[in-house]
């Protein structure tokens, strides 16, 4: 007897599902080449103005933390089918493991790089405080002057306060209006501005010890951001011109010499990216969702990799040196190192890892089922 037919599945595609994966990743691409531009044959950040901005893509990384994460909790948060703290000990949990297994990947590295008569540069950086600092995930909370061993993890810190913060405020801003929402976003903006200009210094890049005073704005306008554009579609010819057009004028901008009318009108340039991609329609794969899920594991490990890669390549041009075409071509096999890492990172250890910790948090509950199905969201 043949088996019963059932009929095909079929997945509606997501506003914003496949956009804002690939975006994810390109933010994390963008914050690659700034860490490892200055170690090309030839400095990028000199080649090309906008790759020496690297605030770009942290500033865009925290308003992108902050829509993405009133999009999958705020409904939750709001109907209290999840706790402040539950929330909270998830978003935790989503981000530690991860973090620390690749932090002491880092302490491995760079005591037998020492060991060996090859110190990393600046060894005031790795000390034992701010190992310590980053292990509990504090290191973002303005407790030092200057950051260390994973530097830029320092976001995922500040995210921590940046989540316990969101329980507060999402039950209300889920019901105002698009009036409200504008003015809160300009509200927050207008704070963080006028603490920076306390601190003598521009917001968008505030110091490490700052962080969090740039932090939080950032995360609450992309917060309130997603509520002001949710119930808006954008067609794909739409989407397309958007993109270029606002990516052109971000390139255009970066290249000036550094303005504050400058600053903030990339800012909303980078916010108009964010809405505009969360408001079309694109067809989803295996693709876009790895690449999505690949970003978190990309913007943790690539320093890793390139203390080694990086590190291997100055070794090379100091003892034996090397023609600049292969010089460059070990560059870019560096780059292409980084990803291919995150990639298998995000499939042999994040993934698991997540799935792995989810369950332990769900056990005993009605969700442990589905929890080993799907990860939390990666921010």
């Amino acid at each position: 007897m043949p088996a019963p037919q059932h009929p095909l599945q079929t997945v509606t595609p997501r506003a914003g599902g496949a956009s804002l994966d690939v975006l994810r990743f390109m933010a994390a691409g963008f914050i690659l080449l700034f860490h490892f531009g200055e170690s090309a044959p030839r400095d990028l950040h000199q080649m090309s103005p906008v790759l020496a901005q690297g605030w770009l893509a942290t500033d865009f990384f925290l308003m992108l933390s902050g829509f993405i994460l009133m999009r999958a909790y705020g409904p939750r948060l709001q109907e209290g089918r999840v706790s402040p703290f539950d929330f909270v000990k998830k978003r935790f949990f989503r981000l530690w493991p991860s973090h620390v297994a690749v932090l002491l990947l880092m302490f491995v590295v760079v005591t037998l790089a020492t060991l060996k008569g090859h110190p990393p540069g600046h060894m005031e950086k790795y000390g034992v405080w701010s190992f310590w600092e980053q292990f509990f995930l504090i290191h973002g909370w303005g407790l030092s002057e200057e950051p260390g061993w994973n530097v830029p993890t320092w976001t995922l810190s500040a995210l921590i306060l940046c989540y316990a913060l969101f329980t507060l405020y999402v039950p209300w801003v889920r019901r105002w209006r698009p009036w409200a929402l504008a003015g809160g976003i300009v509200a927050v903006l207008g704070a963080g501005y006028a603490i920076a200009t306390f601190a003598g210094h521009a917001f968008v890049d505030l110091p490490f010890r700052w962080g969090l005073v740039r932090a939080i704005p950032l995360f609450i306008v992309g917060s309130l951001l997603e509520r002001l554009v949710a119930n808006i579609r954008v067609s794909k010819g739409v989407y397309a011109a958007g993109m270029l057009a606002c990516l052109t004028a971000i390139a255009g901008l970066a290249s000036l010499p550094r303005h504050a009318v400058s600053d903030i009108l990339i800012l909303s340039l980078l916010a108009v990216v964010l809405a505009v991609s969360a408001s079309v329609t694109l067809h989803e794969n295996h693709l876009t969702k790895r690449m999505g899920r690949a970003s978190f594991s990309l913007f943790l490990t690539h320093s890793l990799v390139g203390a080694i890669a990086l590190g291997l390549d100055g070794m090379l041009m100091a003892r034996i040196g090397i023609d600049p075409v292969v010089h460059w071509g070990l560059w870019g096999t560096s780059i292409v190192a980084a990803i291919v890492v995150a990639f298998l990172f995000d499939a042999l250890i994040d993934t698991p890892l997540s799935q792995w910790v989810s369950q332990r948090l769900s056990s005993g509950s009605g969700t442990a089922r589905s929890a080993r199905r799907r990860p939390l969201p990666d921010r």
